[in-house]
């Protein structure tokens, strides 16, 4: 064995030396996380954001072993490391009330703030004759602890509990933690580095890692003569009937939108397009699994847009009736990848 053999051999050795010795710490600080989490119910949130710190550096520490190790090997094993180019403001500030797909809500606005010194602006120049874009991207604020090793079934939210392979479905569970979603294109501002996008399905805070227009035969109406079909659970139609404003709570979205509770995405003179895109989501009766297309609840459902809470009920009639719309005191909310621990929201005044 050469001199040069048993160098790479050693590197390797103390690169392998090095991640285990760190994955055994953080696998021990995920184990405790998730003891907290089961047992504490009224800490699960901040559990779950502490679950996702330790998964994420637990990955980083991956990363960089398999970094050092690949590049003293002479094995081709077609790592992929990513750069981020920018991340996603949006008005959906946590997972819950995120439409399903980016299609059911037009009036829904973001933008991608683009890190210039992996992307600068002139990457995107004639990005703005093209209408619709695909965004990669990853499911950032994905706590499940199967984030540990590979789910392979999950249960789709419409599928009225049948399991289904993780492959077959849009789940943020997946052996690579890879989202691609479509979007509208809006606009762009070069001297905030900013492309503005609309009609999207992606939290705040989402990392992104590229952007591609979408040609006409990206989505075609047939493939090779036959027609788009899929499964029968994703074709179900179980959006709420109507979605209503009560006068105090249209009245409250007013103040908020002068107060700036909305902005950037929208301003005072947005009211009517920040109610619909509010209509929008709501439409798609975005309460958890075991309450969706029940009717009738007393209690009001909550869901956060932009820096407000909106909170609402559902009649027998199946009309979502928004009851009132209350600022959320962010100031001093912890900020984890973008998505906030924060304070019950406080009445608009």
């Amino acid at each position: 064995m050469t001199r040069e053999s048993i160098t790479i051999a050693s590197g390797c050795l103390l690169a392998l030396a090095a991640y285990h010795y760190h994955k055994k710490k953080l696998n021990e600080a995920v184990e405790k996380i998730l003891i907290l989490r089961d047992a504490e119910r009224k800490g699960r949130i901040k559990a779950e954001i502490q679950l996702r710190s330790a998964i994420k550096n637990q990955e980083e520490q991956r990363v960089a072993a398999s970094s050092a190790f690949y590049e003293q090997s002479d094995e081709n094993q077609n790592p992929l490391l990513l750069r981020c180019i920018g991340s996603v403001v949006s008005p959906f500030t946590k997972r819950m009330g995120t439409p399903r797909q980016g299609a059911l809500a037009p009036h829904a606005r973001a933008f991608i703030e683009l890190n210039s010194s992996v992307a600068p602006m002139e990457t995107l120049d004639g990005i703005e004759k093209y209408s619709h874009a695909w965004i990669l991207f990853t499911f950032h604020a994905n706590t499940d602890v199967h984030a540990l090793s590979v789910k392979t079934k999950v249960k789709p939210p419409r599928g009225g509990g049948i399991k289904v392979g993780s492959m077959a479905t849009r789940s943020p569970h997946r052996p690579n933690n890879i989202g691609l979603s479509l979007v509208q294109i809006t606009g762009i501002d070069h001297k905030k580095k900013r492309l503005h996008i609309a009609a999207l399905d992606l939290v705040n805070g989402t990392p992104v890692y590229d952007i591609k227009p979408v040609v006409p035969w990206d989505v075609p109406g047939k493939f090779d003569g036959k027609e788009l079909s899929v499964p029968a659970w994703v074709s179900n139609d179980d959006e709420l009937k109507e979605v209503t404003f009560t006068d105090e709570a249209e009245s409250q979205l007013e103040i908020l939108l002068k107060r700036k509770k909305l902005f950037p995405l929208y301003s005072l003179n947005d009211l009517s397009d920040a109610k619909k895109a509010v209509q929008e989501v709501l439409a798609q009766d975005p309460r958890g699994q075991n309450n969706r297309g029940k009717l009738g609840n007393k209690d009001p459902y909550k869901i956060t847009f932009c820096k407000v809470q909106i909170s609402f009920v559902v009649g027998e009639d199946g009309v979502a009736n928004v009851v009132n719309v209350s600022k959320l005191d962010l100031d001093d909310a912890t900020f984890v990848d973008g998505i906030p621990l924060s304070k019950e929201g406080t009445m608009a005044s």
